[in-house]
């Protein structure tokens, strides 16, 4: 089996197969049944979760990307340009790599929610840096500023309770609005 067998992106998940699948023959699992199983699992919802290509632009679901290493491991494992959707309501954290992770990846941080102003800040030169009023304009803002072969990615970073019920809430919307672009 090949590594681009996998629907999953990112060294993250590479390692959680390999430990998934050491699990799995530790316990007796044929190994056709180990390989069929990691060809068909797509992932968990609003985990890099892939909504849509549109124009050659995928549209990636990572709401529960709550926490600044979620965020950094969601960057790393894309290799295409990225539109950021970020913020929320902070969690008391701080953001060490961040700014790294973002600087030469993103082309554009869409920033959301009540965290907007410190993450301006965290990614002053680090990326281009806009505001938007909710996660409809943030996504109709990305669509906009999205070329062919451009990612946009939400993975906020932040807890959701600011503008939404939780992050599968702040999800499903990502998805209902990525939907609705023509």
């Amino acid at each position: 089996m090949r590594i681009t067998d996998l629907q999953l992106r990112g060294v993250h998940n590479l390692e959680n197969v390999l430990a998934a699948t050491a699990v799995a023959v530790l316990a007796g699992c044929p190994v056709h049944t180990i390989q069929r199983t990691l060809r068909q699992f797509r992932g968990l919802e609003h985990v890099m979760e892939v909504v849509r290509v549109l124009r050659d632009v995928t549209y990636i679901n990572d709401s529960k990307g709550t926490n600044v290493d979620a965020t950094i491991k969601a960057l790393e494992s894309l290799s295409s340009p990225v539109i950021l959707i970020a913020g929320g309501r902070e969690k008391g954290e701080e953001y060490p790599g961040l700014a790294e992770a973002v600087r030469g990846k993103v082309k554009r941080a869409i920033l959301i929610g009540e965290a907007r102003g410190r993450f301006r800040e965290i990614f002053k030169g680090a990326a281009s840096v806009s505001e938007a009023d909710g996660l409809r304009d943030a996504v109709r803002q990305a669509a906009a500023l999205a070329v062919a072969g451009d990612t946009v990615l939400l993975s906020p970073v932040c807890a959701s309770f600011d503008m939404f019920r939780d992050y599968k809430d702040r999800g499903a919307q990502f998805k209902e609005q990525v939907h609705e672009l023509a």
